[in-house]
């Protein structure tokens, strides 16, 4: 019986599944990266304006989707609902 899937053809399929998992998985880490509470409470402070530091920021309940990151902040300020893309650039808080 004549081999349907040449070794050429598994090892290239192979090659390309692993590319495929590595890009994944980078992608998914420099998603996460963006999103870490520090640089959470840094944009949240840009976007609050005025003389909140990023120290004075508290971030919490932060829920990571596949485009995009919301999260809760307390400052001295108040209380926001924030929420940006996924790599955290377009931030918009918005006080409760």
């Amino acid at each position: 019986m004549p081999d349907l899937y040449p070794r050429e053809c598994n090892e290239n399929l192979m090659s390309k599944v692993v590319k495929l998992c590595f890009l994944v998985i980078t992608g998914v880490a420099i998603v996460g990266c963006a999103s870490t509470p520090a640089n959470l409470q840094k944009e949240t402070a840009k976007s609050i304006g005025g003389n909140v530091t990023s120290g004075q920021v508290n971030v919490f309940s932060i829920d990571r989707g596949a485009i995009d990151v919301t999260w809760k902040a307390s400052t001295p300020t108040g209380n926001y609902d924030c929420n940006a893309d996924d790599m955290v650039r377009h931030v918009e808080c918005t006080k409760k």
